[in-house]
């Protein structure tokens, strides 16, 4: 997902939360490795894939929970890029590579993760990437699922099951707001091009082209129900709830959740996620792998102590909760 630093943007699948900038292109072919890090992270990612599709014929929690945890640490330590990917060197607009394995945001890395999960063998993994982050699989920019709670988790309800209310155990909320594409579009820059539109005419052609084809879209509700931190942390002394803990799968996919995010007067609309991870429970212990923009990379940090960060007056109110359909 790009971002413009100054001008906050969404320019990908989810606004993984003050997002650095990034306007590098790469024209490579999208099968091609960008470096030697992607090509060798590639092929262990691959290989990781193939072990699994030869080892299991039965699919269940406790092989998915493991699949999840074996693939998602090749990525452990690497580099948090914003906006790293895109359409690939044909596309009209963002030209971006469309598989990367070097560098990831905060979506990218999940997206990554659940396509290779849903993959029995490494030549399955591109197509259902493609599944996974476009609507219909139709790959463009215009059909890339840009909002988590009207776009990505609405068009993998297929691939995708919301546990939350499971997890929340009868304390569950609802986040929603009006997410309005249409002025999402006009708020875009050149960045979202790798381009600078101020200076080259031909990428402000390209990007008018692109603020007209957003045009075509009308503000929708979006809704998202989320375990509330209060529901985590009880009591005026924030004592853990261990038994919600205990319900959270490892290998879940874990959203933070900003209720009617106030964002409209800088990106032209409001949201209600702000970043994205997997669980993973170590030992018995939970912990949140993720590409985190304050380490700059892919990292595990414990599970309470990440939420424990955000006092009850913060507009992260919770977290939302998803596994693959197995």
């Amino acid at each position: 997902m790009k971002h413009h630093v100054g001008r906050v943007f969404v320019a990908t699948s989810v606004l993984c939360y003050c997002l650095l900038s990034t306007a590098a292109q790469t024209e490579v072919d999208n099968r091609s490795p960008v470096n030697a890090v992607d090509a060798a992270n590639r092929a262990l990612f691959y290989q990781a894939i193939d072990h699994y599709s030869v080892q299991r014929d039965v699919f269940n929690a406790s092989s998915y929970a493991e699949k999840m945890l074996v693939l998602s640490q090749v990525f452990l330590g690497a580099e948090y890029v914003g906006g790293s990917v895109g359409e690939g060197p044909l596309s009209k607009y963002d030209k971006d590579p469309l598989v990367r394995f070097d560098v990831f945001d905060c979506t990218t890395y999940v997206e990554t993760l659940l396509a290779g999960v849903m993959s029995t063998s490494s030549a399955e993994f591109e197509a259902n990437l493609i599944a996974l982050r476009y609507q219909d699989g139709n790959v463009s920019f215009v059909s890339r699922n840009h909002f988590p709670s009207l776009d990505w988790f609405h068009n993998n309800q297929d691939k995708l099951q919301d546990i939350t209310p499971d997890v929340a155990g009868g304390t569950a909320q609802v986040a929603q707001t009006l997410i309005d594409k249409a002025a999402w579009y006009q708020h875009l820059s050149g960045d979202v091009l790798g381009c600078d539109a101020t200076t080259s005419n031909d990428c402000q052609r390209l990007l008018g082209q692109l603020k007209e084809e957003g045009r075509d879209f009308t503000p929708e509700p979006a809704y998202l129900p989320y375990v509330p931190l209060t529901a985590l942390f009880t009591g005026t002394e924030r004592a853990v709830n261990q038994a919600l803990l205990d319900r959270i799968p490892s290998g879940s996919v874990i959203s933070m959740v900003r209720p009617d995010w106030p964002l409209k007067q800088w990106i032209g609309t409001n949201m209600n996620v702000s970043h994205q991870g997997i669980v993973i429970r170590k030992d018995g212990v939970l912990y949140l792998r993720h590409a985190s923009l304050t380490y700059k990379k892919v990292i595990d940090e414990s599970f309470v102590d990440y939420f424990s960060q955000y006092s009850p007056e913060s507009s992260l109110k919770g977290f939302n909760v998803q596994i693959l359909r197995y």
